[in-house]
Order: structure tokens, then sequence, then C-alpha cells
């Protein structure tokens, strides 16, 4: 969750970018999802019961986790 991440510092630049977009904004959108996949992941195994660990979380990766059916 957005809790569990570390301290973000924000350096605006002095230099503008005229190509970037009108606001000659670099980079901006990041900072509001660097929390998604943490949040997928933590879904992914409260509705499956397995950690994925590494990205991409992947259906591979979830059938190698759950217990085999007899």
């Amino acid at each position: 969750m957005h809790a569990d991440i570390q301290h973000q510092e924000v350096v605006f630049l002095d230099e503008t970018d005229p190509i970037s977009s009108p606001m000659k904004a670099k980079g901006v959108g990041e900072l509001g999802i660097c929390g998604v996949g943490a949040a997928v992941a933590n879904a992914v195994y409260n509705a499956s019961g397995v950690r994925v660990r590494d990205y991409p979380v992947t259906l591979d990766k979830l059938l190698t986790g759950m217990p085999e059916m007899v």
C-alpha cells in the first residue's frame, strides 16, 4: 500500500521543455500510480491465497503457487 513506499522527493527543474506538455511537466503521472502494482498484487493474494512477489503477476505464477488437487 502507499504507506509502505519510501518518502519520495519531488524536484522541480528550472528548465522548461516546450514539447513535453502544455503544462511543461515531466513525469508527473508516475507519482500517482506508484502503489497500484502493490494493490493489485495484494488483491490477487486475497482472492487466490497465492503471494506473487515478482512482476508481472501472471497466471503461470499463480498456478505454480496453488496447492495440487487430489
